[in-house]
């Protein structure tokens, strides 16, 4: 540890920082505000590129902060560390600033820079370096004020909080308004997704805070992952610290399914829950397992998942993802982040914890909420498809009555409302839908403002299609148009039969005539013309559906009838 008086080379090091800090005209719209800032680093140390590392000399921030990352020029490739101090006090361990990448929408590109770290509150700072960097620029936030302001309010929230306990309950959750989220509105409204699974990751930030410092830790991060990294708002759905607390992430609400930016392509099928700190060489704290245990159990639930077992999901893709694009991937129902994305997340120790978590987890589980639906058959031909199933709400309020969409969808299109279903006191329903064609069919309960939506499972069903097919005559004159016509339902759009026309020869049929034939309206028309006497047959032909007719020619003395 250093202490608080500056030497001379620090001295003239900080005089430096302030030019520079005062030189960055015009500033942008960011760095305008009194929460988030930065400082352009005009150091030789920061402009080197030698292999080994180098330090930079003593940096002044514009004001007084409690969060940093760097940011810096594409193509850049830098490693970095930092110490911070307040004026007056010691120097803090180095801190390693770990490169941006590892958390990010879906599809997104890294930004050129770091991941932010939590500091405390400090004014001075110094960088460790190796690697080159063009363009260093230190980025600030200022959180704890608010977060502090956010706290007063946290007695009277948690007693409501106390009054609104239902059957499956959630842990206690420290709301957004609590830690000063109310400050950092997101950017547009929350979009929705599906949860199958829980991704755990590390905010990669310093160990030794204290208890009311988590606040202004998850503020810090929110408002860099919104002002800095231009997101929608904080990209974690839940963030939990090693006292025990847990923090809401992200807007949108607590038992609902809101896409987050925490697991690149799979943000709109899972829930993301932080664990502030770096847990490379350090264990989660047996409160901080208990909290991620109760809330990971509670929220599965909620969403009708189990928190034990696999699930397969579909790759979203992106520049982080260990796999492409619509790639099926299996996944524990808790993962950790490197399972799905090229990442260290969430360290090795705390990964290693997952197993010990998932038994958790399924302690504090409470009966899976949800839709289920079932068929009565996976495949039909012309008949309605019979569906039923429960729905369980979150609550354990009585389903009665609750209304259900059933929709349909085919791969690659919207889902649509095809059929409704009313819920009996005992959650069951039960519908009968005609179908068009072949595709999936889910239940869906779309909320009522109190209860979140709920969505089953798609169950596939296939359409098999009804073909007909006649002739105008069964005996023919040799020579003679025979008129063949039939039709298929359902009536796919643009589609066609096969016809084959063919005549037996001893014991073998030799093909005639083979041609492709346009379905209008569900219905079909055409000619074939047998040369010779004998026994020919028509043969239509389309996915799941054959038919065929014998026809006889005759030459023009056995006076056959025509046409």
């Amino acid at each position: 540890m250093h202490h608080s008086r500056l030497n001379r080379r620090e001295a003239l090091g900080l005089g430096v920082a302030a030019a520079a800090a005062g030189a960055l005209r015009p500033r942008p719209a960011y760095a305008r505000g009194p929460a988030l800032f930065e400082l352009a680093v005009d150091d030789a140390a920061a402009q080197a590129s030698g292999a080994g590392w180098r330090t930079t000399r003593v940096q002044r921030a514009p004001r007084r902060f409690d969060l940093m990352g760097l940011r810096w020029a594409h193509g850049s490739r830098l490693e970095a560390h930092v110490r911070v101090r307040r004026r007056g006090g010691d120097w803090s361990r180095w801190i390693a600033l770990h490169a941006a990448g590892d958390h990010r929408p879906d599809s997104a590109a890294a930004p050129p820079g770091t991941e932010p770290a939590w500091t405390g509150t400090a004014d001075l700072f110094q960088l460790r370096l190796r690697g080159p960097s063009r363009g260093l620029r230190a980025r600030f936030v200022r959180a704890q004020p608010t977060a502090r302001t956010a706290r007063a309010l946290t007695g009277r929230l948690r007693r409501r909080a106390r009054a609104r306990t239902t059957q499956v309950s959630p842990p206690r959750i420290i709301t957004r308004t609590e830690w000063g989220g109310d400050t950092v509105p997101p950017r547009s409204d929350p979009r929705f997704g599906q949860v199958q699974l829980a991704f755990v990751h590390h905010t990669v930030t310093a160990h030794d805070y204290a208890p009311e410092e988590s606040a202004g830790i998850v503020l810090g991060i929110c408002r860099y992952h919104r002002d800095s990294n231009r997101w929608n708002d904080i990209g974690y759905n839940f963030l939990v610290d090693k006292y025990g607390q847990v923090f809401e992430g992200r807007a949108g609400g607590l038992g609902l399914a809101v896409v987050g930016a925490q697991a690149q392509g799979y943000n709109s099928n899972s829930t993301g829950i932080a664990c502030l700190g770096t847990f490379s060489a350090v264990a989660q704290s047996e409160p901080g397992m208990d909290a991620l245990a109760r809330l990971i159990g509670w929220k599965l639930s909620v969403h009708g998942v189990p928190t034990q077992g696999t699930v397969v999901v579909a790759s979203a893709g992106g520049p982080s993802n260990r796999y492409p694009t619509g790639a099926p991937v299996t996944l524990e129902r808790i993962s950790g982040h490197r399972d799905g994305d090229q990442t260290s997340c969430p360290g090795d120790v705390l990964y290693g914890q997952l197993a010990d978590l998932r038994e958790r987890s399924a302690r504090y589980a409470g009966p899976l909420a949800g839709v289920t639906v079932r068929a009565a058959a996976r495949r039909v031909r012309t008949k309605p498809v019979v569906l039923s199933g429960e729905l369980r709400f979150p609550d354990g309020a009585s389903p009665a009555g609750a209304p259900l969409d059933i929709q349909f969808s085919v791969p690659g299109a919207a889902w649509q409302r095809v059929a409704g279903a009313a819920c009996g006191p005992d959650g069951r329903w039960q519908a009968t839908v005609a179908l068009a064609r072949s595709g999936l069919v889910r239940a869906a309960f779309t909320g009522d403002g109190t209860r979140p939506a709920l969505e089953s499972p798609p169950v596939s069903i296939t359409v098999l299609p009804a073909l007909t097919l006649s002739v105008a005559r069964r005996r023919i004159r040799a020579g003679a148009a025979l008129r063949v016509s039939g039709t298929l339902a359902p009536a796919p759009l643009g589609g066609r039969i096969e016809l084959r026309f063919e005549r037996q020869v001893g014991r073998r049929w030799i093909g005639v005539q083979r041609k492709r034939i346009n379905v209008r309206g569900g219905r079909f028309d055409t000619r074939v013309r047998p040369h010779r006497p004998g026994l020919y047959r028509v043969t239509a032909i389309t996915p799941g559906a054959t038919r065929r007719v014998q026809v006889r020619a005759v030459s023009t003395t056995a006076g056959a009838a025509t046409d």
